[in-house]
């Protein structure tokens, strides 16, 4: 995973995402500590920190319906293949959404999503999240335009995954699958 090298604010935020893993479950040895809840190694935020804003602080009213659990998980991820995920925070969402537009070109649409109330109180400090949110896109694009320097080279014929890269994995196997369904059998 890329975040402790790409994305360093993030990766405080994030304990564990400091230690090169997306969830409690790609540690080869999660057993060890299954029921050590420290952000380290239960994937939620670090001490003190309630969202996914630049000072890790909520800047709005915070959804009522959601439970202990949830409050305390930090974000909550969900995929829509082929190229949309969604993350849910305790105070807005954000939608992100990627269309290739050719084999060297891509699309990004990214979207926060506030509550009514968010909207309409003057000390929601919006910005605050959505500059964090900007800054982590940014830091994705940057090292994406680095990893596919070499598209072009005549050696170029596949790249290798890691094993954190399982949601593209997955990807991958979605569109062999399509393509395969939908190609003429000879």
């Amino acid at each position: 995973m890329h975040c402790p090298g790409v994305h360093k604010d993030l990766s405080r935020l994030v304990p564990i995402y400091g230690r090169g893993l997306m969830g409690r479950h790609d540690d080869p040895e999660w057993a060890r500590h299954a029921d050590n809840d420290a952000p380290e190694f239960s994937g939620g935020l670090r001490a003190g920190a309630e969202t996914w804003s630049r000072d890790g602080r909520v800047h709005g009213p915070v959804f009522p319906e959601l439970t202990s659990a949830e409050r305390t998980a930090g974000q909550t991820y969900a995929t829509n293949l082929p190229s949309m995920f969604i993350v849910g925070h305790v105070d807005y969402v954000r939608t992100v959404l990627l269309v290739p537009l050719g084999p060297e070109q891509t699309e990004l649409t990214a979207e926060w999503l506030f509550s009514p109330e968010a909207l309409a109180d003057p000390t929601a400090d919006i910005d605050n999240i959505v500059a964090f949110g900007r800054q982590v896109l940014e830091e994705d694009a940057d090292i994406c335009e680095v990893n596919q320097k070499g598209l072009r080279s005549m050696r170029h014929e596949a790249g290798v995954l890691m094993p954190e890269e399982y949601e593209l994995h997955r990807f991958h196997n979605w569109v062999r699958e399509r393509h395969t369904a939908l190609s003429p059998t000879p």
